[in-house]
C-alpha cells in the first residue's frame, strides 16, 4: 500500500472540503457544546469536578465526535458511487483501499479538530472545571473515539452504502448510547463503555467507579486500549477487505 498516494487523498479531500457548508457544520459542532456547558454553568449551582466531566465526556467525545463521524466518515463510499467516480478509482490499483483510508482519516481529522476547539473553549469560559488534566484526558479520548468509531461507520458505509445514514444512526443510538449503558456483558464490546473506563481510570474517580462499576468498568487501561485498538483495527480491516470484493450498481449500469 503507498502511503503517499493516502496522503495525496488526505490533501485533494481537504482541499475539496474548505467548503462554507462544511465549515458550518464544524462551527455549529464546535458551539453546540459550548453552548450547552456555558448555559449549564450560569443556571445550576457548584457541582463536583466528575459531574463537570461525565458533563464534558458527553458532550465531546462522545456527541461531537460521533455527529461529525456520522457525516464524514458514513457516506465516504456512497458520495464517489453518487458522483460517479467510483467505476474509475476501482479500475486504479489500489484504488479502492488507498481512497477508503484517505478518507478515513479525513473524517477523523475533522472531527478530532472539532472536538479540541470545543473542548478547549468550554474549559477557558468556565472557571474550576477541571483544568489541563480534564482537558488532556477528554483530548486523547476524543482521539481514541473518533479512530475507534470512524473506523465502525466506514465499515457500515461499505456494506451498506445505499442506506449508509440510515444505518450508522441505527447502530450510534441502539449500541452505543443503548447497549453501551446496560449493565450486562454486552456493553463491554462498545467504543463509549471503554472510553468512560479510560475517563474515571485517568481522572482517578475511584468513588465514582465504586458506585457505578457497570458504567465505568472496573478494567485496567491497558484492556481499554487494547480493545479500543483491536475494533479500529478489525473494522478498518474488514473496509477493506469488503471493499475489495465488492461490486456496486453505478448509473451506467442503469
Amino acid at each position: 500500500m503507498d502511503f503517499g498516494m493516502i496522503t495525496d487523498v488526505i490533501r485533494f479531500e481537504l482541499t475539496r472540503s474548505f467548503t462554507k457548508g462544511r465549515f458550518a457544520i464544524w462551527a455549529v459542532l464546535v458551539a453546540f457544546p459550548v453552548a450547552i456547558f456555558v448555559l449549564m454553568d450560569r443556571t445550576t449551582n457548584a457541582i463536583r469536578i466528575e459531574q463537570w466531566g461525565i458533563t464534558l465526556y458527553f458532550l465531546i467525545p462522545e456527541m461531537v465526535c460521533l455527529l461529525g463521524l456520522l457525516l464524514w466518515a458514513t457516506p465516504a463510499i456512497s458520495t464517489e458511487i453518487e458522483g460517479q467516480t467510483w467505476i474509475y478509482l476501482a479500475m486504479r490499483r489500489s484504488g479502492r483501499s488507498t481512497v477508503l483510508l484517505g478518507k478515513y482519516l479525513t473524517a477523523v481529522l475533522w472531527s478530532v479538530s472539532a472536538a479540541l476547539v470545543g473542548l478547549s473553549l468550554c474549559l477557558l469560559l468556565v472557571d474550576n472545571v477541571g483544568g489541563l488534566r480534564l482537558w488532556t484526558v477528554l483530548s486523547i479520548l476524543s482521539v481514541l473515539s473518533c479512530f475507534a468509531h470512524a473506523g465502525i461507520f466506514i465499515l457500515i458505509g461499505v456494506i451498506f452504502p445505499r442506506r449508509s445514514m440510515v444505518t450508522a444512526v441505527f447502530y450510534t443510538l441502539a449500541i452505543e448510547y443503548g447497549l453501551s449503558l446496560v449493565p450486562a456483558v454486552a456493553n463491554k464490546i462498545t467504543v463509549n463503555y471503554r472510553l468512560r473506563g479510560l475517563l474515571a481510570e485517568w481522572m482517578n474517580w475511584e468513588e465514582a467507579r465504586s458506585t457505578a462499576e457497570s458504567f465505568f468498568g472496573h478494567e485496567p487501561p491497558y484492556i481499554h486500549l487494547f480493545v479500543l485498538f483491536t475494533i479500529t483495527l478489525v473494522t478498518l480491516c474488514a473496509a477493506i477487505f469488503t471493499l475489495a470484493r465488492a461490486q456496486y450498481p453505478t448509473q451506467q449500469d442503469g
